[in-house]
C-alpha cells in the first residue's frame, strides 16, 4: 500500500541519522525524558527537546510477538519475531524485527544489537537497520563488565 508519511522536524533528524548508521535521540531539558525516535516536543511537558545526540543502538527486548500467520503483503515468512526494544540510554522503545534466533528462544530482557544494511542500501528509513539480533554472551560480558571466570 502506498502512503505518505510526514515525519516532522524532530523525527526527520532521526531518519537522516539512520542513513549514516546513527541512532539520534533527544532529551527533554525540563523532565529529562530521552526520546528515540524523538519528536520535536516532549509529550509529557510540551517542552521543546534539546539537540540530538547519538545512542549506541544496543538494548534489551521489553516485549515481543511471534507472528505465526501469513497475511497479504507480508514480507517475511512466518514464524518471525517483532519486538519492542529498549535501546540503552533511551526512555522510549523501538519496534523492530528480531532474527538470528529461533522464535521460541526469544525472551523478555534479552540483550540485542542492530544489524545494519550494506552502505549502498542505507537510507532515511528504519530499513537501514535490517533487524536486531541477540548479543552473544562474550559480547554481552565485555559491554557489561562481566567475565567468564
Amino acid at each position: 500500500m502506498d502512503y505518505t508519511y510526514v515525519a516532522g522536524v524532530g523525527r526527520s533528524v532521526f531518519l537522516r541519522g539512520l542513513a549514516h548508521r546513527r541512532l539520534l535521540a533527544r532529551r527533554c531539558p525540563s523532565c529529562a525524558q530521552v526520546y528515540l525516535p524523538p519528536p520535536e516536543f516532549c509529550s509529557r511537558c510540551l517542552t521543546e527537546l534539546s539537540e540530538p545526540f547519538e545512542l549506541p543502538g544496543d538494548g534489551t527486548i521489553s516485549t515481543f510477538c511471534v507472528v505465526n500467520f501469513p497475511f497479504p503483503g507480508q514480507v517475511f515468512q512466518p514464524p518471525y519475531v517483532v519486538a519492542y526494544i529498549q535501546v540503552r540510554g533511551a526512555d522510549t522503545r523501538l519496534m523492530h524485527l528480531i532474527q538470528e534466533i529461533e522464535p521460541n528462544q526469544v525472551r523478555i530482557g534479552m540483550a540485542v544489537e542492530p544489524v545494519w544494511c550494506a552502505d549502498e542500501e542505507l537510507d532515511t528509513s528504519m530499513n537501514s537497520i535490517r533487524y536486531y539480533r541477540p548479543v552473544t554472551s562474550a559480547e554481552s560480558d565485555s559491554t557489561t563488565g562481566g567475565s567468564d571466570a
